[in-house]
């Protein structure tokens, strides 16, 4: 069969590009510096070699731009659109999500093709390096070369078949212009992915640690041949893959297994993204369980890649009183929001600091704007002189704070005690921070209560506002400049938690329930407070700014960074020195789990899905405890649209489910009686919304015997209903 490939802008790609920092291993990396390039130079091993480096610049763009979010964590249980629409199509699976998302709602609208046509091209260059194996022959260059180009194109065909299926299958180099197309069944995309990934996996570096220096490994490889076998084993491909089952699941155990001994779980979950002190330095970027990842090593921030997480997850706090945008907080963009009926009750909030550590429930007070007077303890004073001087100033008292108080924890917020505007510009100073002894300004709650002790409101709403404790993970305080939309920080691709994960699946697929839910336990004994542990400790990146070297003037003094959460506010004790004290003292415990003791909080979730059999409520448990362990980490629509578990799940995205919004209190209006709006919504389509449209450029610029396509081509080469 003709190998065929996309018609793309400019696809024969010239010289290579040549990435000014050290992504690879010292002899990988040196080379003879050109002032002008040739193609000729690709005939020569070190030119090859060059090219080949440049494919790590593949590997940023899942982290660089719009398309990360939409393609990813949009549509799913886990976010939903925040303040900004720009991609709202997204999450809500309408009728503007087509061959062209049409219409746009601005220039950061995503189209369909633009993951396509990003990976398509890498994939190409790949291609170009296999197509002159023989040239590396006999050179100490050519393991590495090659193993990166094995690596992307199946990394790049297993990201775009799971979103796209069917694909135009290419694996020759394209010199000349071709425009006549088909698409290879998901089958043959498969066994080619697989294929490229072992034959990765025999050439990469077996040292685990070159991980934390960007570079990707045989274990890196061996990752993504687990994913790669269990995505082929899935309910997406339950059309074909019968014969392939049995094998692919041996597969994802051996893989796991080998990752997970390569690469050992850290024992801190903070070590994963909230410890970061600055580039390269800091245990984030540099921990064992780093399988693969996307950034630098070069602290030069000229070379650094632009990591959009920091300011997409944001919730937006600089209009709260005595706050405004500044480094450690990072710029709102406000395009993702967390879900509140599926965050806020997914965690046992006692026992797990998975929660404490994955979101953000505080901020310091880094401003003096102007309030009106309030009455604290019968005396009139202005806040703006309450909090003077250095009062302000790096993080030293507690500006505004996001309650999660559940119903079964019992703690009961008023109405006349916390803010309910959807941008709160008012002050409650209802509670005293213990930490310090001083009032605390803008106080929010999942719950909010009437004095006759019923819920009568939420602060966290599900339509299109900002207030939500946001995801944290991200956050960089050490950039240059307070209105950063990108952060300088690596891009955290693989993890050997996943492949836990990974392994756990495997069996349960096996119907050995009880011993895949058994090999999570190092998971959830990770996720544990330990004894000593202070459980309203709080640190995320922005913590970072304090030994930031490039900010100067207003910039540097300013902080809204707390070191606190609202772990006592939310579930009692605030009040209570001692007994704060002992429970800081005191491990927590996280239940053991088997197909017969599942925790509340899961079989909450099995309940309101309706699984009955042991296998579907396994799965929902392994897919929330994912949720738990890897919140946004750029995973989630993807586990769920190969479980077909996505259109259940959307119950807990009011705004993909339906256009009529229902809170967490079961209420369609907010507390001043306004009814959520969402204009969309409610539109998944099963038989057509778990996979994407085949872009129409695509579609336009192809050719069959010569002619371009006909309407009807066209539909057939589409996928289903789009």
């Amino acid at each position: 069969m003709k190998k065929i490939f996309i018609l793309l802008t400019n696809i024969v790609l010239g010289a290579a590009l040549v990435m000014g920092t050290s992504s690879c291993s010292e002899d990988f990396i040196n080379e003879t510096k050109r002032d002008a390039m040739s193609s000729d130079w690709l005939n020569e091993p070190e030119g090859l070699a060059s090219m080949a480096r440049s494919l790590y610049l593949n590997y940023g763009y899942f982290f660089s731009n719009e398309s990360s979010y939409a393609y990813t964590n949009y549509g799913t249980d886990e976010f939903m659109v925040a303040g900004d629409s720009s991609n709202e199509m997204w999450n809500t699976y309408d009728a503007r999500l087509g061959s062209t998302v049409t219409p746009r709602v601005n220039s950061n609208t995503q189209d369909v093709n633009t993951i396509w046509n990003s990976l398509y091209q890498w994939i190409q260059r790949a291609n170009k390096i296999i197509a002159k194996a023989d040239i590396l022959e006999g050179s100490p260059l050519k393991d590495e070369t090659l193993g990166i180009a094995y690596f992307t194109r199946g990394f790049n065909y297993l990201f775009l078949v799971m979103q796209y299926g069917d694909l135009p299958l290419v694996i020759d180099a394209i010199s000349t212009p071709e425009r006549e197309f088909t698409r290879a069944p998901r089958k043959d995309v498969y066994e080619q992915i697989i294929k490229d990934l072992e034959a990765a996996y025999g050439l990469l570096s077996s040292n685990p640690a070159d991980a934390t220096k960007n570079i990707a490994t045989k274990y890196a490889a061996a990752h993504y041949l687990a994913k790669a076998h269990l995505w082929r084993a899935s309910e997406i491909n339950n059309d074909w893959n019968a014969s392939y089952k049995d094998a692919d699941l041996k597969a994802v155990i051996k893989y796991a297994d080998e990752v997970i001994a390569a690469h050992p779980i850290v024992n801190e979950y903070n070590d994963l993204f909230n410890n970061f002190v600055d580039y390269d330095t800091s245990i984030t970027e540099t921990n064992s369980e780093i399988v693969f990842s996307s950034g630098s090593s070069n602290a030069d921030i000229n070379y650094r890649k632009s990591h959009w997480g920091l300011a997409l997850f944001t919730a937006w706090y600089q209009g709260f009183p005595m706050l405004e945008r500044d480094v450690a907080g990072a710029r709102e963009y406000q395009r993702m929001k967390t879900t509140p009926s599926y965050a806020y009750y997914l965690y046992d909030l006692e026992n797990d600091s998975r929660f404490w550590k994955s979101f953000k429930t505080t901020y310091a007070i880094n401003a003096t704007k102007k309030v009106k007077e309030v009455e604290i303890d019968g005396t009139k004073m202005a806040v703006n002189d309450y909090y003077t001087g250095d009062d302000r100033n790096f993080s030293k008292y507690m500006g505004a704070m996001y309650i999660i108080n559940r119903e079964d924890y019992g703690q009961k917020y008023y109405s006349d005690e916390v803010n309910v505007d959807k941008a709160p510009t008012t002050i409650s100073l209802t509670r005293t921070d213990y930490r310090t002894g001083k009032k605390i300004p803008t106080i929010m709650a999942l719950n909010i209560y009437d004095k006759s002790g019923n819920i009568v409101g939420t602060s966290m709403t599900p339509d299109y506002n900002t207030p939500h404790a946001p995801l944290c993970k991200y956050l960089d305080g050490a950039v240059d400049k307070n209105n950063r939309g990108d952060g300088f920080r690596d891009g955290l691709l693989a993890r050997s938690s996943e492949d836990y994960f990974f392994k756990a699946e495997a069996l349960i697929r096996q119907g050995k329930i009880n011993e895949g839910l058994a090999v999570l336990k190092p998971i959830r004994d990770r996720a544990q407070f330990k004894a000593g542990e202070a459980r309203d400790a709080y640190v995320d990146g922005g913590a970072a700014l304090a030994s930031n070297n490039m900010i100067t003037g207003k910039y540097r003094n300013i902080s809204a960074f707390y070191p606190m959460n609202s772990y006592y506010y939310s579930l009692g004790g605030w009040d209570d020195e001692n007994y704060r004290a002992a429970k800081n003292a005191t491990a927590s415990v996280l239940p053991a789990v088997t197909s017969s003791n599942y925790p509340a909080e899961d079989m909450r979730i099995i309940n309101k899905l309706g699984y009955t059999s042991d296998y579907d409520k396994a799965m929902c448990y392994l897919l929330n405890e994912k949720s738990r362990e890897m919140y946004g980490e750029f995973l989630r629509w993807m586990d769920l649209a190969r479980t077909k578990t996505l259109e259940k799940r959307l119950v807990f995205n009011d705004q993909a489910y339906s256009t009529t919004l229902v809170d967490i209190t079961g209420s369609t209006t907010d507390m001043s009686g306004t009814t959520y709006k969402c204009t969309y919504g409610g539109d998944f389509n099963p038989s057509k919304h778990y996979f994407r449209p085949i872009p129409q450029t695509h579609l336009d610029n192809i050719t069959k015997d010569g002619k371009p396509l006909t309407a009807d081509e066209k539909a057939a080469m589409q996928n289903p209903g789009y």
